[in-house]
C-alpha cells in the first residue's frame, strides 16, 4: 500500500474559493519583477550603511572616552542589523480582488 494521502475531492467552485484565500499577490506597488533586484539591493545598502557607521565610530575612538565610543559602536551595530526597508508579505488574492471590485460572486 502507498503511504500517500489521497486528495480530497473538491468541486471547482470550492477549489476557486480555497484558491482565493491561499494564493498571494505582491501588493507593494512596484513592478512584480523588480523585487528580484530591489530586495538584494536594499539589503546591501543597509549593510554598507552599517559598515560605514562602524568605520566612522572606530576612527573617532581615539578622540573620545571609552563609554562614548562603545555607545557609537553599538549604534552602528543596530544600524547594520535593522535595515531601513523591510520585505512585505504577499496579500491574499481575495483582498486584492475585493479592492479592485473584481471579486467573483459566490
Amino acid at each position: 500500500m502507498s503511504d500517500q494521502k489521497t486528495r480530497e475531492s473538491r468541486s471547482p467552485p470550492r477549489d476557486k474559493l480555497l484558491s482565493l484565500d491561499r494564493d498571494g499577490r505582491n501588493d507593494y506597488g512596484e513592478n512584480s519583477k523588480s523585487s528580484r533586484k530591489n530586495i538584494p539591493l536594499f539589503k546591501a545598502q543597509s549593510n554598507r550603511r552599517g559598515r560605514h557607521a562602524a568605520k566612522v565610530a572606530a576612527n573617532a575612538m581615539g578622540d573620545e572616552d571609552a563609554i562614548e565610543s562603545d555607545r557609537r559602536l553599538s549604534l552602528a551595530d543596530q544600524k547594520a542589523l535593522r535595515p531601513a526597508k523591510t520585505k512585505a508579505p504577499d496579500v491574499p488574492l481575495r483582498e486584492v480582488l475585493k479592492r479592485q471590485g473584481k471579486l467573483p460572486k459566490r
